[in-house]
């Protein structure tokens, strides 16, 4: 991002402290400042108050939050399916691999559409279209069929992961974007880390069809909110919010009501020029060496993260002998993880930015903004995430041994809780920066993370089976902690190296 975009989205961030109460309009404020001889006040970087921004990530959050659900919801039904299609373990896992393919690639092409077309009709899209697909899952009689909507199922809902961060992106300024995109993909991911249990439930009470019937009526009746409350937020369409859309897609409803009529002053000076419509965008960033190194460690502990999931269903019930519903309580541990992980982790990326925001404000004080050096966004955002990477790889290794050796399970359970807390804290830190650098291609930037760590994971729970069968669990998770440990160093000495040479 240039330096004259920062300059502008700062000065912007300037006025959030003074934006108006719902009954108040920037034009009213400014009408008012005109009448007692004060000067204009830069507008609002968006017309939407805090409550309303807290109630959009709720709306995105249930609408992503399937794409993540999908995915872990599926393990406890493993066993049952294979019997019931008479596939062996192996073949139905071929599901399970190719719904993280398609999780990771479908992004990587529809999510930059958004950023020129607009954010809510691509999530209206992805969550009918998944309703659909989930109620042909339900009726679903052949394995072949089985796994090939499941491939529809992802391809379809992933997109809403990347599309939320560019809606944040609309919203909110780099000094609070670390809380509100932390708690947007923590929300999302919960699907991740809860999913078993749900599933445990379904299957337990309904059978594996009650699993699609569940997710056909979650994701329906969020389509229908999104129909009716969620308004378009791509700033080259609507600007801070002020500006009404023209096309009927990017029509919201509730925007008739005169709460928002009154805030719609048509103020085109916080409108972005649209980005051409450009499907290959994604990957063009992605390929971007300070992109593709970033973003490797992240993609490393998510494939980790997903695997230790995986293995959790199954060692459970052979090492253990726990039953499904007791296998579904034992996913509170991660589930919780997830969750205090999205909660946590926004707030001290948001305090870490202030505090060296504030100490380049003052080192820069008497240079005039538009002379001063760009401020170094990538190690603000990355310096946090040493942390819970050094916390993962030790628990990691912890985990392995514990469930080949079978441990006492409490063990297993705290290393499950504090892998997934870390796990969503690093996501949640890569996701906020590349929405930094980005800002007017924030769907295609979010989607190289959700391309690069779908990919991984895909890979990951495709190799877990060979992997614990030749080196035992143990072997297998003292190696994805090796992963782990190399690529941070990789990014590491990328971010040192880049320090040395701009100093």
């Amino acid at each position: 991002m240039s330096s004259e975009k920062e300059i502008k989205e700062e000065k912007l961030a300037e006025t959030e402290n003074i934006q108006p109460q719902d009954d108040t309009t920037a034009t009213d404020l400014s009408n008012e400042e005109n009448q007692i001889g004060v000067d204009i006040i830069e507008p609002p970087y968006s017309i939407l108050t805090d409550a309303e921004k807290y109630t959009m990530v709720g709306l995105i959050s249930i609408s992503g939050i399937w794409s993540t659900l999908s995915s872990s919801i599926y393990f406890p039904a493993l066993p049952i399916l294979a019997h019931k299609f008479n596939v062996s373990s192996s073949v139905i896992n071929i599901s399970v691999v190719a719904y993280l393919l398609f999780q990771g690639l479908a992004p990587s092409f529809l999510a930059p559409l958004a950023d020129t077309f607009g954010r809510r009709p691509m999530v209206i899209f992805c969550t009918i279209s998944y309703c659909a697909v989930c109620i042909g899952l339900a009726k679903t009689n052949v394995y072949w069929l089985l796994a090939f909507l499941r491939c529809i199922q992802a391809a379809v809902i992933a997109p809403i992961i990347a599309v939320s961060s560019g809606i944040n992106s609309d919203m909110i300024t780099r000094r609070e974007r670390g809380k509100f995109i932390g708690l947007t993909s923590g929300i999302q991911l919960l699907g991740q880390g809860f999913g078993a249990l749900v599933g445990a439930a379904l299957v337990h009470g309904f059978g594996w069809r009650g699993i699609f019937v569940a997710l056909a009526i979650g994701s329906g009746f969020a389509g229908i909110c999104d129909i009716f409350l969620l308004p378009e937020t791509n700033r080259s369409i609507v600007g801070n919010g002020s500006i009404a859309p023209t096309n009927i897609l990017n029509i919201a409803p509730i925007l008739a009501l005169p709460r928002y009529k009154k805030r719609m002053t048509n103020d085109i000076s916080t409108k972005r020029e649209r980005p051409p419509a450009d499907v290959l965008e994604v990957y063009k960033i992605f390929l971007k060496k300070e992109v593709f190194i970033t973003l490797l460690p992240a993609a490393f502990q998510f494939a980790t993260w997903t695997m230790s999931l995986t293995t959790l269903s199954t060692s459970l019930e052979q090492r253990y002998g726990l039953s499904v519903i007791h296998i579904g309580l034992c996913y509170l541990a991660p589930g919780i993880g997830t969750l205090l992980g999205s909660v946590i982790t926004g707030r001290i990326m948001d305090r870490i930015y202030k505090a060296k925001k504030a100490k380049y404000d003052i080192k820069y004080q008497d240079v005039p903004k538009e002379e001063r050096p760009e401020f170094d966004i990538l190690t603000t955002r990355v310096q946090f995430t040493i942390y819970p990477t050094i916390i993962t790889i030790i628990f990691t290794i912890i985990y392995g041994w514990c469930i080949q050796k079978t441990v006492n399970l409490s063990i297993v359970l705290i290393s499950a809780f504090i892998m997934s807390y870390c796990a969503v804290a690093y996501l949640g830190a890569m996701m906020t920066l590349l929405v930094d650098l980005f800002p007017d291609n924030g769907s295609a930037a979010s989607g190289c993370l959700n391309l690069i760590r779908c990919l991984l994971g895909a890979a990951g729970v495709g190799a877990l089976q060979p992997m614990v069968s030749s080196m035992g669990e143990g072997g297998c998770y003292t190696l994805m902690a090796g992963f782990c440990f190399i690529s941070y160093g990789m990014l590491y000495f990328m971010i040192k190296s880049r320090n040395r040479k701009n100093n």
